[in-house]
C-alpha cells in the first residue's frame, strides 16, 4: 500500500522482460501513482497491472515519453483507476506518443475509471504491423462537467496499418463521448490489408 510519493519505473529492461504489479493499493496526493519515465520498452517486453486500486492527483498511471511496443505485450487489467483533479487532460491512463507494432499489443480491459479522460493519448499514435491497441469492457464515468470528456482521447494523429486493428468495444460510458478527437487538424489514417477498426 502507497499513501504518498509514487511507484515510478525507469531505465532499460532487457528483452524478453517481465514486469507485473497485481493487487496493490496505490493511492497518493502525487500527480502519479504509477509512471514510466525515461523508460526504454525493449522487443518483446510485458508489463502487466492487473487487479490494482491506483489514484493519483492527475494520473493513476504515467507513461511520460513516446515508446515503441515491439512485438510486447501491455494489459491493464481489472483495476480502479482514478484521478482527481479537474483542470482538463487528467486521465486514468496517459500515453505520451506510442508506436505498438510487430504482432504487439496494448490492451486496457474490464476497468473501472474515473477522472476527466479515461485513456489520453498525447501526440502521434501509431498501430503497424499486426499491432493491437483495445478499450474494452471498461466502465468510465468523468469526473467533471468538461465537453471534452472521453473515455479515448486523442490529442494527436492515429496512424492504423499493415493488420493493425483499433478495438474499443464493450465499455459503459458516462462521459461527453466515447473517442475525443477535438483538434480538427488531427486525422485517423488507416491503410493495408487487414487494418480493422472497431468501435461497438
Amino acid at each position: 500500500m502507497l499513501d504518498s510519493g509514487a511507484l515510478e519505473f525507469e531505465g532499460d529492461f532487457g528483452a524478453s522482460s517481465q514486469i507485473l504489479v497485481v493487487g496493490s493499493r496505490l493511492v497518493t496526493t502525487w500527480s502519479h501513482a504509477i509512471a514510466f519515465r525515461d523508460f526504454h520498452f525493449s522487443a518483446n517486453l510485458t508489463l502487466l497491472l492487473l487487479d490494482n486500486h491506483i489514484e493519483g492527483y492527475s494520473y493513476a498511471v504515467h507513461f511520460t515519453d513516446a515508446f515503441v511496443v515491439d512485438g510486447g505485450v501491455i494489459i491493464v487489467r481489472a483495476n480502479t483507476l482514478s484521478a482527481i483533479e479537474i483542470k482538463g487532460v487528467e486521465s486514468s491512463v496517459y500515453v505520451y506518443a506510442v508506436d505498438v507494432s510487430n504482432g504487439g499489443y496494448f490492451d486496457v480491459e474490464n476497468n473501472t475509471m474515473r477522472a476527466v479522460n479515461g485513456v489520453y493519448f498525447f501526440r502521434d499514435t501509431t498501430v503497424s504491423s499486426a499491432g493491437l491497441l483495445r478499450v474494452a469492457d471498461c466502465t468510465f464515468v468523468e469526473n467533471a462537467l468538461i465537453l471534452q470528456s472521453a473515455l479515448v482521447h486523442f490529442d494527436g494523429s492515429v496512424t492504423l496499418e499493415g493488420g493493425a486493428q483499433w478495438r474499443v468495444e464493450g465499455n459503459n460510458v458516462n462521459a461527453a463521448s466515447v473517442i475525443g478527437m477535438p483538434n480538427s487538424l488531427h486525422k485517423i489514417k488507416l491503410s493495408g490489408s487487414g487494418t480493422t477498426v472497431v468501435v461497438a
